[in-house]
């Protein structure tokens, strides 16, 4: 028989008989210091794990470096440098940091710059659609998947412009040019086959039923390479996103005839018609992300993807967002994740249309 004796809200077990008062006594006080070695393990437990929680959070801790695949002077470098004053001034990264250019392969020489660097989250590098047309191209050997995706920042027209006296009048001629002789006109394009300014070129050669194949596109390093060009009379059409170019339409050395987009864009591009308006259905956008090598924690990674989060509501983003014309898309990085998946098939799609079947 076990008998209950309930004492100042205990209950003690005595097995047979009803404990005496020195038997109470001596079971409270073991109950007390039970209680008490628990409650400290438990205080300790909480420091413990606050300290650990404290250990989690990261920052930089050394200069950082924000890769570009080209020269500098196109909108991939003004977008870099963008992110990195306002990445200092919010006192994010030191005063040292950089923007390194490593121009070469189609951006495939900084691509392997930063994977060599796995694991150190003081290395990013701005992106655009050449992160995945360089491996199905068979120009690198990394895929999209080999580096820590970041963010997506934005994305903007491709707009489709000549020198003001060039001899192509607005969007309709160029596309009777094209119609009837596409070799007849030579487009720049920047960092080569696989660009959204390539693949803005194709397109529109396909929608006006011109030979694909017999397209005259000129590669340069950066946009405002091919602008020089087509300032200087050595190629009939740039194809670049606005941001470029815009210190030229306002000085009306270039005229813009035609934006590859579904609606027309705002401000000092109001007038200027889309490809749709002209019967063709053109529409591609460039678009602009930040990865990082592989192998970062997830601590690392939010700290970088939260970064540019803020980054993107800053006044310095906005006013260039409204001076280069490009709308805000930004995506974290697990949203970043799908969209690469999404952009590897559209460019398996675009080379398929080439006739270049991506491994």
């Amino acid at each position: 028989m076990i008998t209950r004796w309930l004492v100042p809200h205990r209950m003690f077990c005595i097995r047979g008989k009803r404990p005496s008062r020195e038997e109470i006594l001596e079971m409270l006080l073991k109950h007390k210091a039970r209680s008490f070695a628990f409650g400290a393990v438990t205080i300790a437990s909480l420091f413990v794990t606050a300290g650990a929680s404290i250990a989690q959070d990261w920052k930089p801790d050394k200069p950082v470096e924000i890769v570009i695949g080209n020269a500098p002077g196109g909108a991939m470098d003004r977008m870099a440098r963008l992110a990195e004053g306002w990445l200092k001034s919010a006192g994010l990264i030191a005063n040292e940091s950089i923007v390194l250019p490593k121009p070469g392969g189609g951006h495939a020489v900084a691509l392997a710059y930063v994977k060599s660097h796995a694991a150190d989250p003081h290395y990013l590098m701005a992106v655009n659609t050449l992160l995945i047309s360089n491996n199905l191209l068979g120009r690198s050997e990394l895929k999209y998947t080999d580096f820590s995706a970041i963010s997506i920042l934005y994305e903007e027209p491709m707009v489709f412009a000549v020198k003001s006296d060039s001899p192509i009048k607005d969007a309709a001629d160029l596309a009777s040019r094209l119609k009837s002789d596409p070799s007849s006109v030579s487009f720049s394009v920047s960092s080569g086959l696989g660009t959204a300014n390539h693949m803005a070129a194709v397109l529109l050669a396909q929608a006006v039923g011109a030979d694909i194949q017999s397209l005259k596109a000129v590669s340069f390093e950066s946009g405002s390479e091919g602008i020089t060009a087509a300032l200087g009379g050595h190629v009939a059409v740039v194809v670049t996103p606005p941001g470029s170019m815009m210190q030229f339409v306002r000085s009306k050395e270039l005229r813009i005839i035609a934006l590859a987009a579904d609606h027309r864009a705002g401000g000092i591009l109001a007038a200027v018609p889309t490809w749709k308006e002209a019967g063709y259905d053109v529409s591609v956008s460039a678009w602009r992300g930040i990865i990082a090598p592989p192998e970062l924690t997830k601590e690392q990674v939010d700290f970088w993807q939260k970064s540019f989060a803020d980054f993107m509501t800053s006044d310095a983003y906005k006013k260039s967002a409204e001076e280069e014309i490009f709308t805000a898309r930004y995506l974290d990085s697990v949203g970043s994740e799908t969209f690469l998946a999404q952009m590897d098939q559209q460019f398996r799609d675009y080379l398929k249309l080439l006739g270049m079947e991506s491994k």
